[in-house]
This record gives C-alpha cells, structure tokens and sequence, in this order.
C-alpha cells in the first residue's frame, strides 16, 4: 500500500509494529465554525468542578486514528461534553436573629423592614438561581438533543460495516451522552428540590414571623387601648373632682359675700336705728328742756306778774311769745331731726338692700363663672381625651393597613412560590 494512500475507519487494522499503537481520537472542528461563549462558559465551568470535585478516573479509550478516504470528506466527530458535576447547593439562608423587641414586647419597625427586605433579596436570589438553572437545564437539553441528533446521523451506517474501534467509539458517544443526559435530570430534580425546601423554609419563616407580628401588634394595640381609657377615665375624674372643687369653692366664696353683707346691711341698720334714737331722744331732750323753761319761765312770770302785775304784763306776753316760738322752734328741731332720722333709716336700708342685691350679684356671677370654668375645664379635658382617643384611632387604623399590606405581600409571597411547585410539577 502507498504512502500517499489515506486509512479509512472501514478498513480492518494491519498487523505489524502500527497495530499495536493506539491514538486518541481528537474532534475535528471546522475552521469556518466559531466557539460557542456558552458551550466554552460550560466547559471551563465543569472543568473547574471536576478539578474541585474529584472523580474516578476512567481508562482513556484509544483507537487508531482514522484516515479519510480519497473518495469521500472525512464526517466531523461529533463534539461530546463531558458530563457536568451537579451545582454545589447554595447555601442555605442564615437563621435570622431575633427581632429587638421594643415598647413592651413589640418589634422594632426597622428590623421588621429589613428581615422583611431580607426575605425578599433571598427570594429573589432563588428565583434567579432557579431561572439559571431552568436555563442551565434548557441548555443540556439542546446539548443533548443536538449529540442525540449526530448520534442519530453517525448511526446511519451498520456497526458492522465500521469495524470495532468505530463500533465501540460510537458506544463511548452514547454511554457518555446517557451521562450527560443522567446528570442534567439529575442537577435540575436537585435544584429543584432545592430550590422547595428553600421556598417552603422562606415560607414557614414569613409566616410565622408576620404571625408573630400580628399577635404582638394586636397585643400592643388592647394595651395601648386600655391604657388610653384608664387615662381617659382618670382625666374625666380629675377634671371632675376640679370642678367640684371650683364650684364649692365659689360657693363659699358666695356664702361669704352673702354673710359679709348681711353683716354690714345688719350693722348699717343698727347705725341708723341708734343715730335716729340719738336724734330722736336729743329731740326729746330740747323739747323737755323748752317745756322745762317754760315752765320755769311761767312760774318765775307768775311770781313777777303777782308782784309786778301790771308793768310786767307785756314782757310777760312778750316772754311767752318767745317762749312760745323756742317751742315751736324745738318742735320743728324734732320733728326735722325725726324726719332727718327717718331719711337716714330710709338711706341706710336702700344701701343695705343695695349691698344685699350687689353680693347676691356678684355672688351669683362668682358661681356662674366657676361653674362656666368648670364647664370649660371638662369640655377641654374631653376635648384632648377625644383627640387623642382619635390619634389612637388613627394610629390603630394605620397599623391595620400596614398589617394588610404585609398580609398581601405574603399573599403574593406564597403565590409566586406556588408558581414554582406548578413549574417544578
């Protein structure tokens, strides 16, 4: 046989020095086709898992190499992968520490915002490594598809008609492609399993956590409501016991006003009593004193008449006149000083009636200003009791959404974990 004669897979093996040599088939690649960036990304993926990853060395199988014939173009073996290691599974999510708890057992709204973005990244990060994994998955497939389909193509000619080293090549290709395939449904039945134990771990942890937060929040909120109606309750007593005192104590103040006056009416009424007394027996007196004189003055008139009858007789007149008009003078004295006395007493009852009415006056404005004081007092005491019963109200409102909201996340949360397990089944 000439040297410039090509071998071809179909010739049977020459016996000599050449037979017992054995050459390892390499893949013959075209020169117009690129590298795919996936295929290499995969390959140096799972040449970095197998160095990481150790496994049973398997015998290199050895044929020799085959020479294409002048009649016909040597066919490309097909390119087949080596079987990927499974991923390493992720890590699993760190157990959260507890929560702080603030404002008599309750969570810290910060802490519950980032365990709660927390679970959020962490879903995230799951549902990208599944949809990695679904691609990686997706990515076999056609792998395994397009050596399935070369297969299919290089199975055309018999076995018998390539000989045993082709024969047991193309066995290589098919054991290594059920490999292939095995590990594929392998790593995606893992990732997958893992990817529910993490969505059902996630799951149980945010319920239980939003569980937990509903019960304290619903705790806090009976406290903070009995609490605000205990201090309502004192505030509506204090604000009570305030007023009662206010208006007892412009009672006594009314009572005192009123004894005060009663007081000086009684003393202006006895002042005017005794200063119309004094003018009326100083009254008396002048009039006894002018009947005393004059009766004096008529005795004495008498004895000067009896002695001096008739020179005397017209000073006598004369005397009687002035006594006469000394009587009448001291008669309109009294009668002046009773009714200056009369005027007094009339003058000193209007001002004691006028005192009277001005006590019972400002002793009813007394009372009705602390009762309007104490009026106001409640009303405003009510008024920030309502107030604040209503920023409770709002606040409890405010928290019932929040608790809403949370409750829907969860909600979405649990659907979109349940997406997967329909994706998955």
């Amino acid at each position: 046989m000439s040297s410039d004669k090509g071998l071809s897979i179909f010739d049977e093996p020459e016996s000599g020095d050449d037979a017992g040599e054995e050459t390892q088939v390499l893949p013959v690649v075209p020169k117009d086709s690129t590298p795919d960036p996936e295929a290499t990304q995969a390959a140096e993926v799972v040449e970095v898992t197998e160095a990481a990853t150790p496994e049973p060395e398997r015998a290199p199988v050895q044929t020799p190499a085959p020479a294409a014939p002048p009649a016909q173009a040597t066919r490309p073996s097909p390119v087949v992968p080596p079987p990927a290691a499974p991923r390493p599974a992720p890590s699993a999510a760190p157990v959260a520490a507890a929560l702080p708890l603030v404002r008599r057992g309750g969570y810290d709204k910060a802490a519950v915002d980032q365990r709660l973005g927390q679970l959020q990244s962490e879903k995230s990060g799951l549902a990208s490594s599944l949809a990695s994994s679904e691609q990686r998955v997706i990515e076999l497939e056609a792998e395994l598809e397009r050596v399935s389909a070369e297969l299919q193509e290089n199975a055309n000619p018999t076995y018998a008609g390539l000989g045993g080293r082709a024969t047991s090549m193309l066995k290589m290709a098919e054991d290594e492609a059920t490999d292939v395939r095995n590990a594929s449904y392998r790593e995606a039945d893992e990732i997958r399993a893992r990817a529910d134990r993490d969505a059902t771990s996630i799951r149980a942890d945010a319920s239980r956590e939003a569980d937990d937060m509903r019960l304290v929040q619903l705790k806090e909120l009976d406290e903070m409501r009995s609490r605000i109606q205990a201090d309502a309750e004192t505030e509506r007593k204090l604000a009570q016991g305030e007023s009662e005192d206010l208006l007892a104590s412009a009672r006594r103040e009314a009572d005192q006003l009123r004894l005060a006056a009663q007081q000086e009416t009684n003393e202006l009424r006895v002042t005017t009593i005794r200063e119309a007394e004094q003018a009326r027996a100083a009254a008396d007196r002048e009039v006894q004193e002018a009947r005393r004189i004059l009766a004096v003055e008529k005795e004495r008139l008498a004895r000067e008449a009896a002695e001096h009858h008739a020179s005397a007789t017209a000073e006598t007149q004369r005397l009687v006149a002035e006594a006469e008009e000394r009587a009448t003078a001291a008669e309109q004295r009294a009668r002046e000083a009773t009714s200056q006395a009369t005027t007094h007493r009339q003058q000193a009852q209007t001002e004691a009636e006028g005192l009277l009415s001005r006590a019972r006056r400002e002793a009813e404005q007394v009372v009705a200003s602390a009762r309007t004081q104490a009026d106001s007092v409640s009303a405003t005491r009510a008024a920030e009791a309502q107030r604040e019963l209503s920023n409770i109200q709002a606040e409890v409102d405010r928290i019932t959404k929040r608790r809403d909201a949370i409750t829907a996340q969860l909600g979405a949360l649990r659907d979109v974990v349940a997406g997967f397990g329909e994706d998955d089944s």
